[in-house]
């Protein structure tokens, strides 16, 4: 059989184009919106994340200096935490290759499944940087967060800096066997300071 009578006898079996299903939306925003720092802790440790809560920059510092080898290389976004390198004078992404630990502000984060957003006002010069660091070390305010992705979509619908991103913990992946490996193809880990 030639690949045109397989691709008419394919063409002919489809049946009629159906109309997309109209999304109730109001059922949507009547969805339980009480969940709060509780809610996203747990779920934050559910997917592996590290949650440490503080109340300063100096505390967010401390930590740092305690919790990552003294030798290793810092990439900062964030002026109160500086970093051991100067982002500002690297061009080439490549250069970041071998970053322990990228600090980076988040915008919010999300209650239902730990996620926080990242664009490019927090991202710096360099897009990749959350992907390259072998950690990430993230601070975002106890008060930026919202309870739904529905919650967060309207609150990105109106930031109009280009490229963002939600992150939620560590890289992760599973094969068919349910076996979760963490750190296979982005950062190993990452630490959540939530500035109270």
């Amino acid at each position: 059989m030639s690949r045109a009578t397989i691709l008419a006898a394919v063409r002919q079996a489809q049946g009629s184009p159906l109309p997309l299903p109209e999304v109730p939306m109001a059922a949507l925003h009547a969805l339980p919106n009480d969940a709060g720092l509780p809610d996203f802790i747990a779920t934050l440790d559910l997917i592996g994340a590290r949650v440490i809560r503080g109340h300063s920059f100096t505390e967010a510092a401390t930590w740092l200096r305690e919790n990552v080898p003294a030798h290793a290389s810092l990439a900062s976004n964030i002026p109160e935490l500086p970093g051991t390198l100067d982002l500002s004078t690297i061009t080439d992404p490549h250069a970041l290759d071998g970053v322990h630990t990228a600090i980076l502000p988040a915008r919010f984060g999300v209650c239902e499944n730990g996620a926080v957003w990242l664009d490019e006002t927090e991202l710096g010069p360099h897009r990749v940087l959350p992907f390259i660091a072998e950690h990430l070390f993230i601070v975002m305010h106890a008060s930026a967060l919202v309870a739904t992705m529905h919650q967060a979509y309207e609150r990105i619908s109106t930031i109009n800096t280009g490229f963002g991103l939600f992150l939620a913990g560590p890289s992760k992946t599973a094969d068919i066997e349910q076996c979760l490996v963490i750190g296979a193809h982005g950062a190993r880990g990452a630490t959540i300071f939530i500035l109270d």
